[in-house]
């Protein structure tokens, strides 16, 4: 059972310190955005970018919109952005990973995930796992490289490498066993050795947390 769908989506390319600019994360989280908005509705989804994804304006809509969800539904973050530390990069400042697991603990829904196109995002839980946080049962954390890795964009793929695989197991590309449903484990073995390949074994991503392998993410009757 998949359960309703609850989504925050933000893409940072430009930046108030300009220097920091990318190219493609925005486009990444809008087309994050179009896939996931054929399996919710749309008030259960807040997409920002750019300007719009400042510090303050992620924790507002994350808070109020990851309060709806019930047990049985998925709560689900997206960022692709600057990752630094143990830190996203919102356009105007670092968003702190423990800022985000709070939030996480304050919702009902008992699967929730963080996907992560960042670079050092792997600091996550490298910094995270010294503090032995609790990240709870059925959080799950699939981020786009490692410790000491940068996440890379591809102007071929127009898109970080990481979201590219990302979105197109999601859309179906991952579902194994053709019986329409996405696991987390389906996704992790689509995703991981595609971006290690595009990104010639410089990217790996890391998958983290205490969660069923079989867990359902997308439910593809739902389209």
């Amino acid at each position: 059972m998949q359960g309703k769908l609850y989504v925050v989506l933000v893409g940072v390319s430009e930046y108030e310190q300009s220097e920091n600019n990318l190219k493609h994360c925005h486009q990444d989280a809008i087309e994050m955005y179009k896939l996931l908005r054929k399996h919710t509705t749309k008030n259960r989804m807040i997409l920002l970018t750019n300007q719009n994804a400042k510090h303050d304006n992620i924790v507002y809509y994350a808070n109020r919109l990851f309060q709806h969800a019930k047990e049985d539904d998925i709560v689900i973050f997206y960022f692709s952005g600057h990752g630094i530390d143990n830190n996203f990069l919102a356009h105007d400042r670092p968003l702190n990973f423990g800022t985000l697991m709070n939030i996480f603990r304050k919702t009902k829904a008992t699967r929730k995930l963080i996907f992560a196109d960042a670079c050092y995002v792997g600091t996550l839980r490298t910094q995270s796992s010294q503090k032995k946080p609790d990240l709870g049962k059925n959080v799950v954390l699939f981020l786009s490289s490692q410790h000491g890795q940068l996440s890379r964009e591809s102007r071929f793929l127009e898109g970080g490498i990481f979201s590219h695989y990302l979105i197109a197991g999601l859309k179906g590309d991952a579902d194994e066993n053709k019986d329409k449903f996405i696991t987390m484990r389906e996704l992790y073995n689509y995703v991981y050795p595609r971006t290690n390949k595009r990104s010639n074994n410089t990217q790996t991503a890391v998958l983290w947390g205490k969660y069923n392998k079989n867990m359902i993410i997308l439910d593809l009757y739902k389209k």
